[in-house]
């Protein structure tokens, strides 16, 4: 057992050097309280003298026969194993706690330089930058108010007076005020700004306890309440300066930051919600039909109101068999379909297809729409394009711009063929297989595995039609990339215009008079177009276009005379870059222009509800809900800070405690926090 312990002691004192350098080992280190200090050396030689002073009862107990000796040792055994996993579970709950904060700054649009730093807390950079927006607004709001107060004391000591200085109107005078409405005004601002020293007073008193108390004392009482723990006569009191420590340094922080998640619900009710939920385009809110009109171009029939709607009143019971597949086909008589073939998408076979597997291209990420012993695929396969669903972009929304960055050499054309089906073989093939390149269609993955199964699964991928127009294949059709300079051999990399003019090419771009083969059939999208460098936004003077292109090594004749860096200098507004490997101008083109023609293949990801993560600044909350909050600016201003500043805080401070009283308990710290019964 002994050396069981020596193990766990010696593991979490090395895992402790590692992940432990930050707030925590820096406050502790630099502490002039020796017992703080050297904690980790006096929590092992606390736990050290433990093992002995219980070995030494344990010999006592057997020696003289004395079972209470000998329980009271079995006892501090346990406790001793467990102060060992406690110190280790406290390291590594401290190391996970910061990676957790880091993540959800991270995935929210907030920018926390100190979150970047390692030797800071990100959850202290939060909470800061939490608190000190709120004080920012507050301080912005309060000078305002002064200034307003100023202006309403100013008006309010304006007087007008009229004088008669000769002796038929006996010298008489009148003093009046002129706008002595603006005292009230002048008061109203100063019980406003009054209002603002207290929020500020109580804001700021948060921020001097997170700062001085939470990351700088915490970390003191949490070293101390290991070391106190350690030994029997003060394990209670450890127990409770654990849980005191990371109440202080984790928990109460850590409500700050769930005040900021839920701050604008706070602010505006439900309300706040609505500007958070995600735009879902038209083509992601699209269904597959459960019908369609037979000959009619988009006459797909999507709810199970407009299949009724084809239907008489009288045929009302034609329209439910089309949608549950008992009947496959009959003739309209109401609507849109009037005297046409309404045909179901859910007769026979068609109805062991699930209504998430009917779209193109087919969902085979899904495992349920690749079940080949269901048949699954099959059925959807089979199934009549008019019941698929295909995303299309209406080209009204093509953004043209972002559409044209990436040449048509780079783009993949998805199956969108609706009748891979007629061919089984394709059906029984594995669906990440089906892959081809543009220039030579017959490809097809290959893998080498144990299982043969597996090998013809991809083999079979050959039975899937590859076409260059998308409703004609069966398999995803990707541009051949790789490196221009292998892929364009023979041709230098400054030769690579489309379009340009010979004249102004050097001799090693040219035969003869014209531009050398190996450049003309050099792949487009290790290219770029003359057109593309006459719009460059800054003119080099006499340097032809051709020559204002950027590339690892330039011929003298780009880098010299009109084409001189000081004419044209070699930067994104006056030159080009070459591209390096095929396709890399598609970098940072939206998913669903790289598709020829382009589709939405990401509407799960685009319609998902939000993720729940800070994405304002703390301050901005007071300048938004204005939806049921009436009256002055200034009240509203205050109202809005007297949540963050009051409200919330409160509700921390208790949360707080009753963490405390909890963990302490588990840790063993049953001494009672005076009072704290009474806030229960």
């Amino acid at each position: 057992m002994k050396k069981l312990l020596l193990i766990l002691l010696l593991i979490g004192l090395s895992f402790a050097t590692t992940v432990t350098e930050g707030k925590f080992e820096s406050a502790t280190s630099s502490s002039p309280l020796e017992l703080v200090k050297d904690w980790k050396i006096l929590s092992v030689a606390a736990i050290m003298i433990s093992i002995v002073l219980v070995a030494i009862a344990y010999t006592i107990g057997i020696g003289l026969e004395l079972p209470e000796i000998k329980a009271w040792a079995g006892n501090e055994l346990v406790q001793i194993v467990a102060n060992a996993i406690i110190v280790i579970m406290l390291i590594v709950s401290i190391a996970f706690i910061d990676v957790l904060i880091v993540g959800i700054v991270m995935s929210s649009n907030i920018n926390i330089a100190d979150c970047s730093n390692p030797s800071t807390s990100c959850l202290q950079a939060v909470t800061k930058e939490y608190l000190a927006e709120h004080i920012s607004a507050a301080e912005d709001d309060a000078k305002n108010v002064v200034k307003n107060n100023v202006d309403a004391a100013g008006m309010a000591s304006r007087r007008l007076g009229l004088y008669c200085l000769t002796i038929y109107c006996a010298q008489i005078g009148l003093t009046t005020t002129i706008a002595g409405n603006y005292a009230i005004d002048a008061d109203y601002y100063a019980i406003i700004f009054e209002y603002y020293t207290n929020l500020l007073a109580s804001m700021n008193s948060q921020l001097f306890f997170v700062e001085q108390i939470s990351f700088n004392m915490g970390p003191i009482i949490l070293a101390a309440g290991i070391i106190a723990r350690a030994f029997f006569f003060t394990r209670k009191l450890g127990g409770l300066l654990i849980a005191i420590a990371l109440g202080v340094m984790f928990f109460y922080p850590g409500m700050y930051i769930f005040d900021w998640i839920t701050l604008e619900t706070t602010v505006t009710g439900d309300k706040g919600l609505e500007s958070e939920e995600p735009h879902c385009p038209g083509e992601c809110s699209l269904a597959a039909p459960l019908a369609y009109i037979a000959g009619e171009e988009n006459g797909g029939l999507a709810g199970m109101k407009e299949v009724y709607g084809a239907f008489s009143v009288a045929d009302r019971g034609k329209g439910a068999q089309i949608i549950d597949g008992s009947l496959s086909s009959a003739t309209g008589s109401n609507g849109t379909a009037n005297g046409k073939t309404v045909i179901s998408c859910n007769a026979g076979a068609y109805a062991n297809c699930p209504q998430l597997c009917r779209e193109l291209p087919y969902p085979a990420s899904v495992s349920a729409c690749i079940n080949t012993s269901a048949g699954t695929e099959m059925a959807c396969q089979q199934l009549p394009v008019e019941c698929k669903v295909i995303r299309y972009i209406a080209d009204s929304q093509i953004n043209w711009e972002e559409y044209n960055k990436c040449p048509a050499s780079c783009k993949v054309t998805p199956p969108l063929n609706s009748n891979c089906g007629i061919d089984p073989l394709c059906v029984q093939s594995s669906p990440d297989c089906r892959l081809t390149y543009n220039d030579d269609l017959d490809w097809r993955p290959h893998k080498t595995a144990k299982s043969l199964e597996i090998e013809l699964r991809c083999a079979l991928a050959s039975h899937c039609n590859a076409s260059t127009v998308a409703t004609e294949s069966c398999v995803f059709v990707l541009p051949r990339t790789g490196n221009c300079n292998d892929l364009c051999i023979d041709c230098p990399a400054h030769c690579r215009i489309t379009g340009a003019n010979p004249a102004n090419m050097q001799p090693d771009c040219k035969e003869g008079d014209a531009i050398k083969p190996a450049c003309v059939s050099c792949v487009e999208s290790c290219k770029i177009t003359i057109e593309n460098l006459g719009n460059l936004p800054e003119d080099c003077g006499a340097c032809p276009d051709e020559k204002r292109v950027l590339t690892p090594s330039l011929p003298n004749a780009y880098i010299t005379g009109d084409c001189d860096p000081s004419v044209c200098p070699f930067d994104g507004d006056h030159r080009m870059t070459i591209p390096r490997n095929t396709c890399e101008t598609c970098l940072f083109t939206e998913e669903s222009y790289m598709y020829d023609p382009p589709i939405n293949a990401r509407c799960t990801d685009i319609c998902a509800p939000s993720n729940n993560v800070p994405v304002k600044e703390p301050g901005s909350y007071t300048k938004i809900g204005e939806e049921g909050l009436v009256g002055k600016e200034e009240i509203k201003n205050i109202a809005k800070l007297i949540l963050p500043a009051y409200l919330l805080p409160l509700f921390n401070i208790v949360a707080t405690l009753v963490f405390i009283k909890g963990l302490s308990g588990i840790l063993g710290g049953d001494i009672d926090i005076p009072g704290i019964s009474k806030v229960f």
